[in-house]
């Protein structure tokens, strides 16, 4: 690996940790502490090796802490630890494959690179050192890996029919500020938005899977395996984008329990040079407070779907890459939806729009859909509350820009 070991080198000085970093994060306990230090020490006597092994330790006992209880109640310290050892991991493992032989470089670099990432998908700290050195390894490890074998999944011949009673979604074709927030954003209606994403780069690059595999073919991601989010079949599973499109892009089954989807996902936090082929529309310049932009990434291949449901912020969901049918109500039509009970599932609706058993929620009948299909270079945008269920009719890449 041509120059290999000075680029490992420079990304070692530019993102070494010292002591003090790790004694300022406030409610480590005793025994991390301990471990985090003896890390070091390893690490500066250059048994990488052991250093790996010590700071697994952390990262398990850190585990069980991110994964205990809700999400939202995790103490930010622990996600700090989890950062931090995830950004030392990676120095002694990185240091590791340079003084390792050819045949386990590769290897040793594969688990710098999740281990960064793991650490950008589950911590709260050091973003920015994680997020280089995950370019900088997944650089050196991709130029040796082969292109992705089999062909591009096609349209979906098993697309349902609609068999509801519907209205084609209003469009406007690049309107000013003014009108789209005049006649949608206040009002809360939904409206196909044409003719403003030509200047995106990522119409031309995500087209190509290779350009894809080059640019973060080694990161790690969430992929939801399954049906759909409300049903029992559905779960998730760590892989890299790589794993991903081999396994459901150019080599799917046509089984729905092995479909694939990498969706809502921040990946464009996670890899910032996908992030440079994309821009936040205008249009999330109209707010009625202040607040971020989420981004977040939906692709997969045909038959991937959304089941009916609401979002509690501002949507414009943009199409990149192949086709969707998006199906939209009114949240005037809630009741007639009949929503699940209980709050996981509260913004998910029970009825199906695609498959209707209306003996079952007979209120469904008094409801009128809003369609939409939504092609290459379209943006729909969808009001808080109002409920949308989406359908990929071909490989699909979307990105959804949510704001309040």
């Amino acid at each position: 690996m041509e120059n290999l070991q000075d680029k490992i080198l420079n990304l070692v000085r530019s993102i070494c940790l010292k002591k003090e970093e790790i004694q300022a994060i406030e409610g480590t306990s005793p025994d991390v502490e301990f471990l985090l230090m003896e890390s070091l020490k390893l690490e500066e006597n250059k048994r990488y090796g052991e250093c790996v092994d010590t700071l697994q330790v952390v990262l398990d006992v850190t585990w069980e802490e991110l994964n205990t209880g809700h999400w939202s109640l995790v103490p930010d310290f622990q996600r700090a630890i989890y950062s931090v050892t995830s950004l030392l991991k990676v120095i002694a493992l990185a240091q590791q494959a340079i003084t390792s032989s050819d045949d386990c470089q590769t290897s040793l670099l594969q688990q710098a690179i999740k281990t960064a990432d793991m650490g950008l998908l589950l911590g709260i700290s050091h973003r920015e050192q994680l997020t280089k050195a995950a370019k900088i390894l997944s650089e050196a490890v991709t130029q040796f890996q082969l292109p992705v074998s089999g062909a591009r999944t096609s349209k979906d011949r098993n697309t349902p029919e609609l068999k509801v009673p519907a209205v084609e979604i209003p469009i406007l074709h690049s309107p000013s500020l003014e009108t789209f927030s005049s006649q949608h954003f206040y009002p809360r209606k939904p409206v196909k938005i044409s003719g403003c994403m030509t200047h995106w780069p990522a119409l031309r690059l995500w087209e190509d899977l290779q350009y894809l595999l080059t640019v973060a073919g080694s990161r790690t991601v969430p992929v939801e395996l399954g049906s759909n989010y409300a049903q029992s079949d559905w779960s998730q599973r760590l892989m890299t984008l790589r794993e991903f499109i081999s396994l459901y892009i150019t080599n799917p089954t046509s089984d729905s329990k092995d479909i694939g989807y990498l969706a809502q996902h921040q990946l464009f936090d996670q890899v910032p040079e996908l992030r440079k082929d994309i821009f936040v529309p205008d249009y999330c310049a109209c707010s009625e407070e202040e607040g971020e932009v989420d981004i977040n990434a939906w692709f997969g291949p045909p038959g991937t779907l959304s089941p009916l449901h609401h979002d509690p912020k501002h949507n414009l969901l943009c199409q990149v890459v192949g086709h969707k049918r998006v199906v939209l109500y009114s949240p005037s039509d809630t009741d007639c939806l009949y929503p699940h009970e209980g709050r996981l599932l509260s913004n998910t609706a029970r009825v199906d729009p695609e498959a209707p058993d209306y003996k079952l929620y007979p209120k469904y009948r008094n409801t009128q859909a809003i369609t939409c299909q939504l092609n290459p270079g379209d943006m729909l945008y969808i009001p808080p509350t109002w409920w949308h269920h989406v359908r990929a009719l071909d490989l699909s890449f979307s990105v959804s820009f949510w704001w309040t």
